[in-house]
């Protein structure tokens, strides 16, 4: 009998969850008026979410930047907002077979200090999805009149605190292993500022919560986009939820996944479902477009993939 990969097997099953959610998409919307929707879009309505959409990924490669910068991984900002775009379009078109993060660590890297440089992205995602989460709990607690469930409103402030405690007590947690312990020394030595930095952790809180205000903003433009008008305040509550939904790994390339979502939200407000899932689609080429804007980054640079070392290989292989 031949072995299966877990790889193959993890593949198929976000596949089968993309296939099902999209059919039973499929079977409920009508299709007659999601063709009118999608084609009652104009492109020049598109042009402003997506310069917006833009310019919150330049920002979002800026608080990278002062993340790295603070561990010794000196760089052009310019440099990390190329590897970022280059991250963009290997997680958007998987143009390699290792995520789009491990790519601009190993570019940030340069083959010196991998376990920094890719604990850099690790330290940047998680700060953005701790403010996510604080951003989402607020909405939620700030507009009851939208009468979501009170179980998404723990869970977010649950997932907020256990990022939190998780933050505070690794450095603490490090000590219970010998001195000489390579994460120890890690956390301990060239990490130290990611705990002990105060205006590091202010300024890189700030630009996260500048950031997803502006994707907030994003959502708030393609719903007029598509021919809807979506108060501020619910688009506040709705982004966050739908960015975690994205987040999670259950799907091929969000798809299923991110309609599902908009369908959730937007008809819980008398939105038609063919104008819900226009807007999840519409947000879709805004990630598309970005993605192509990292390839044209990318084929300017020279088309080169960072290599990675025989070992770091194994170790991504094995953890997909």
């Amino acid at each position: 009998m031949i072995p299966v990969s877990r790889s193959v097997v993890y593949w198929t099953l976000r596949a089968a969850v993309s296939a099902v959610v999209l059919t039973y998409i499929s079977y409920d919307v009508d299709h007659a008026d999601l063709r009118a929707a999608l084609s009652a879009v104009h492109v020049r309505d598109l042009l402003l979410p997506l310069g917006l959409f833009l310019a919150g990924q330049v920002l979002s490669a800026l608080k990278w930047w002062l993340v790295g910068s603070s561990v010794g991984l000196r760089r052009p900002v310019v440099e990390y907002v190329r590897f970022y775009f280059i991250g963009m379009v290997v997680n958007v078109f998987g143009v390699s077979t290792i995520g789009g993060d491990v790519v601009r660590a190993l570019y940030l890297g340069g083959g010196r200090n991998a376990a920094v440089a890719l604990n850099s992205v690790v330290f940047d995602r998680v700060s953005g999805l701790a403010i996510l989460m604080a951003v989402g709990a607020l909405a939620l607690l700030a507009f009851p009149e939208y009468r979501l469930p009170s179980a998404l409103s723990v869970a977010l402030m649950a997932g907020g605190v256990a990022l939190a405690v998780g933050w505070w007590t690794c450095p603490r947690l490090v000590r219970l292993l010998p001195v000489r312990n390579r994460f120890r020394r890690l956390v301990e030595g060239d990490l130290a500022p990611f705990w002990r930095n105060r205006r590091l952790l202010v300024q890189i809180s700030a630009l996260a919560a500048i950031f997803h205000l502006s994707q907030v903003g994003v959502q708030y433009l393609l719903a007029r986009a598509a021919g809807t008008s979506l108060p501020f305040s619910y688009c506040l509550v709705m982004h966050p939820v739908l960015s975690l939904m994205l987040a999670m790994p259950i799907s091929i390339g969000g798809f299923g996944v991110r309609e599902g979502g908009y369908l959730y939200f937007l008809t819980r407000v008398d939105v038609d479902d063919s104008i819900a899932v226009t807007m999840g689609l519409l947000w879709w080429l805004m990630t598309a477009l970005s993605g192509a804007i990292g390839g044209l980054i990318f084929v300017a640079s020279g088309a080169r993939l960072p290599r990675v070392p025989s070992r770091a290989a194994e170790r991504i292989r094995g953890a997909v």
